[in-house]
């Protein structure tokens, strides 16, 4: 489009241009945003609040993800967690103030629970969320990790499932409610989830503390 184009625009087609770069320009901000947040998802930042990242005044806000957390681990030395963040598919909605959106992860860890030598662990998650605008910002509203598969190096993921690491550990039931939501299971066959929002996100799931949406995938 040149400016001759521009010009001969009148207000109402102006104004609809000029909300589709919000949403473009949105769509950059999140993703930033997000990879902003993974760049601390590892055992030396875990106790590093990253307020600035997170919605803290909306209403479906949750506290937990603003709260300093503590290293679960007895030693750092040799642990790292590094899941770099990749195809993101994210759905802005037509007032370009609320945005979903789900990544890959590809990870490699070295993970020790207490003093043993680290394991060579490779994980494979998503990463769904839903964020607003507050204050201007775009922010996380929800949406943590989730795995797919988290496996040691050289045994695989079907005879290797990994826990998410706590204090206290979590129970096989605990897990699956956490991080483990989306796990694979060598019992049954599965297609990806949490799947990436569609077109019509929006549309089908109006309120933005709605998570129904990450659901559809799931028998």
């Amino acid at each position: 489009m040149t400016i001759d184009d521009l010009a001969a625009l009148d207000d109402e087609e102006f104004e609809q241009y000029e909300a589709e770069v919000e949403r473009l320009l949105a769509v950059w901000q999140v993703q930033n945003l997000r990879g902003q947040a993974a760049i601390f998802h590892d055992d030396q930042h875990l106790g590093e609040a990253r307020r600035e990242l997170y919605a803290t005044r909306h209403p479906g806000a949750n506290p937990a993800y603003t709260a300093p957390r503590a290293a679960v681990v007895d030693s750092l030395e040799g642990n790292a967690l590094f899941h770099p963040l990749t195809t993101p598919i994210i759905e802005v909605d037509q007032t370009a103030t609320r945005a979903r959106g789900v990544w890959w992860s590809l990870g490699l860890e070295g993970l020790s629970k207490h003093r043993e030598h680290p394991m060579a662990i490779i994980s494979i998650g998503m990463v769904p969320g839903t964020h607003v605008v507050e204050d201007g910002e775009w922010r996380i509203l929800s949406g943590v990790w989730q795995r797919t598969t988290k496996n040691e190096y050289h045994a695989g993921w079907v005879h290797s499932m990994e826990p998410t690491n706590t204090r206290p550990p979590l129970t096989p039931e605990q897990d699956r409610a956490f991080l483990g939501r989306f796990a694979y299971r060598k019992d049954e066959v599965r297609q990806a989830v949490p799947e990436p929002p569609a077109r019509d996100t929006w549309e089908r799931y109006p309120d933005e503390t709605d998570d129904g949406w990450l659901y559809e995938g799931l028998p």
